[in-house]
């Protein structure tokens, strides 16, 4: 039993020292599915990057073996899971003090310091707080700890109807003050405090464990409003979606800087809206893991422009390859880290962007990547990491974060420029904006046995094996859900959904939302007007126009604009008319470009166009070839970007330096030349 005992205190250590969470896929077998409350726990070479940038942005030259070093770096994460962060952070803050000489007892107090007065953890499940609890222990022999810094916050069913877990702090003025100057007592909020000790759990306020904190380190819960508390009952999530309303009401009352900053889908935003009341107002450091979507959709603009008012938004951290795009376990949605410290007055820096090739399998292999990018201001990374850059700091102020869509800097750059352009005006400064048809086509229409006279076509397939040509061709016919009968509409009887949305149609039809990887266009046009499911028709247009427009939104330089915009994910994008208002193209009315695109598009009409992945191909050259002519642009820049765009890798289907069963030598060669 001594024998196994040591054993068992060996690998405990081994395993605190590597900062590993295994706690949170356990918890995924244990619980099963709770997507529903945004339980994607963080990956643990994930949490080990953030931790380890987090305390690369606080104070320099600190003695790490002083508690008051550790004191003053008081942590919170609002929703902490199996608690990868929080554990990732103790590794990183111990790992600071044995570089600078501390005794193991000197740890071991250390870490009894951080687990009951430093790090604090809020979270509704009382499971994975235990397992936070476990993680933060891991390594030290001496457990008799008082008290963990960990509180489980009431969520679902509650005395005054429903709660929302860590969002309940809103309603605390201590954290949340109430500048209408009413004298409200606090709405009561009580946590369960994890003990480690034999001893029955006791009530405590959470409060004190979050205020004026100097790091909030979180990946917030990016579940959809609609979707919270899908285990209990309708009445119960009713309740829970009416309190996260009425606490969002209080907070934009207390700030009005943060109407429209949640918005009414996904939660994520409250929290980091919460993370920014409990931070130090001088010297507080906001890390986060959120979807890449959040920092390039028009829909999340306003959450971007207040953060980036009141921080320096230092870095953006983001892993391009693929099948490793995600920093939460059990996700797929490409994640990126954001890092930043409270501003203290002065000039803005610009952010420094980390566009990551591969991602670390191992601490080993984590801390060299962290060696590499301390050593790296801008420029390639060493050993095939990845690139650094910088992105202006006056885009990070109106909210453009758009560089993380793209691996190649010089593409986000380019992107940027073109969608600056004076000379191109906007879709929605022309007039010309898109309609979105898919809901009222899916809903109340149904495909047609045959093509009835008073069908309608539809461009139903944007995948492989469907528009094969920048000129559109229905995929299928479409009749209203059967109203009425066959007969009706054989002898010519036209159904007012019908005709309601064959006003709708168009002779340009962009892209609803496509892999892009497998597919092949972004637009198409055509003589006769359709409308579609995978494509929405844009009205207010000439079918010349739409022809030139198809030319220029199928080029490079249009590509470019839609990739800086994508909704849902980066590889499968969606794209909402809102996000096509802004892409700048050439006017319209300008009768010689207009002419020379749309005799391009006479010239291409019958081209097979590849798929994305594909690359390089005539009909993509014969375009970028028209649209440099046609706006006297050079052509030979856009040549260059046309090559560096098919090598991105969530266009290419994989990452930079991974091999490829195609011509990519040649391509290689091709972009070396220019």
């Amino acid at each position: 039993l001594q024998h196994l005992a040591a054993k068992a205190e060996g690998i405990a250590r081994g395993y605190a020292d590597l900062g590993a969470d295994h706690a949170g896929p356990l918890f995924n077998k244990v619980m099963g599915n709770q997507s529903s409350d945004g339980a994607f726990f963080t990956r643990p070479i994930a949490a080990s990057i953030l931790a380890r940038l987090t305390l690369d942005v606080t104070d320099e030259n600190l003695d790490w073996t002083d508690p008051d070093t550790w004191k003053s770096h008081r942590a919170v994460d609002l929703a902490c899971g199996s608690g990868a962060l929080l554990a990732a952070l103790l590794t990183e803050m111990k790992r600071l003090a044995i570089d600078q000489g501390a005794s193991e007892k000197q740890l071991a107090d250390l870490q009894k310091l951080a687990v009951e007065k430093v790090l604090a953890g809020l979270d509704f499940n009382p499971v994975s707080l235990q397992l936070a609890a476990a993680q933060l222990t891991a390594g030290n022999t001496d457990v008799k700890f008082r008290k963990m810094n960990l509180h489980q916050m009431p969520y679902g069913r509650s005395k005054s109807g429903a709660a929302a877990g860590s969002l309940e702090l809103i309603s605390q003025k201590r954290i949340v003050p109430n500048y209408q100057q009413l004298d409200l007592p606090d709405d009561h909020v009580w946590s369960h405090q994890v003990r480690m000790s034999t001893e029955n759990p006791e009530l405590e306020d959470a409060v004190d464990a979050v205020r004026d904190v100097r790091i909030a380190i979180m990946n917030p819960p990016f579940t959809n409003r609609v979707q919270m508390g899908e285990k209990f009952s309708r009445e119960i999530q009713t309740g829970i979606r009416a309190r996260t309303d009425s606490l969002d009401d209080l907070l934009i009352s207390s700030d009005p800087e943060l109407k429209g900053f949640s918005g009414k889908s996904s939660i994520g935003p409250m929290f980091v809206a919460l993370a920014e009341r409990c931070l130090n107002r001088e010297s507080g450091v906001l890390s986060l893991i959120n979807p890449t979507i959040a920092l390039t959709t028009t829909s999340g603009l306003h959450e971007r422009k207040v953060l980036a008012e009141r921080f320096q938004i230092d870095t953006l951290l983001t892993c391009h390859q693929p099948g490793q795009v995600n920093l939460s376990q059990h996700s797929g949605i490409h994640e990126t880290m954001i890092v930043a410290k409270r501003k203290t007055g002065g000039t803005t820096k610009p952010t420094r962007i980390i566009s990551l090739d591969r991602f670390p399998l191992s601490e080993d292999e984590m801390s060299e990547l962290m060696h590499d990018i301390s050593n790296c201001k801008e420029g390639h990374l060493s050993n095939g990491w990845g690139e650094v850059s910088v992105w202006p700091a006056e885009c990070i102020k109106a909210g453009d974060w758009s560089s993380v869509a793209f691996r190649s800097p010089l593409l986000a750059k380019a992107a940027l420029k073109t969608a600056e352009n004076t000379n191109l005006l906007s879709i929605r400064e022309q007039g010309f904006m898109p309609s979105l048809t898919t809901p009222t086509l899916t809903v109340k229409f149904e495909v047609s046995a045959s093509k009835l006279s008073n069908s309608i076509p539809i461009l139903k397939s944007k995948g492989a094996d469907a528009q094969l040509y920048i000129e559109g061709i229905p995929d299928e016919h479409w009749i209203p859900k059967r109203s009425h009968t066959m007969d009706e509409f054989a002898t010519g009887g036209r159904h007012p959904l019908s005709e309601a949305i064959s006003k709708k149609a168009g002779h340009l039809l962009v892209t609803f939302g496509q892999n892009l990887s497998s597919a092949r266009l972004s637009a198409v046009a055509s003589d006769a007007k359709y409308v579609g499911t995978a494509y929405m028709p844009v009205g207010q247009i000439t079918p010349k126009q739409a022809k030139a427009m198809a030319v220029f939104l199928n080029s490079t330089l249009g590509r470019l604009q839609i990739l800086r915009n994508p909704g849902k994910t980066l590889g499968f994008p969606m794209y909402s008319p809102a996000a096509w208002g802004l892409i700048r193209c050439p006017d319209i009315n300008d009768e010689s470009v207009i002419d020379n695109l749309s005799k391009c598009w006479v010239r291409t009409r019958r081209m097979v166009v590849p798929q994305y992945r594909d690359g390089e191909c005539e009909v993509r050259r014969i375009w970028d070839e028209a649209v440099a002519k046609a706006l006297n642009w050079d052509a030979d820049w856009l040549t260059e970007l046309r090559l560096l765009l098919h090598k991105e890798p969530h266009v290419r289907g994989l990452g930079y330096n991974q091999f490829a069963e195609t011509a990519e030598s040649d391509l290689d060669d091709n972009l070396d030349k220019r």
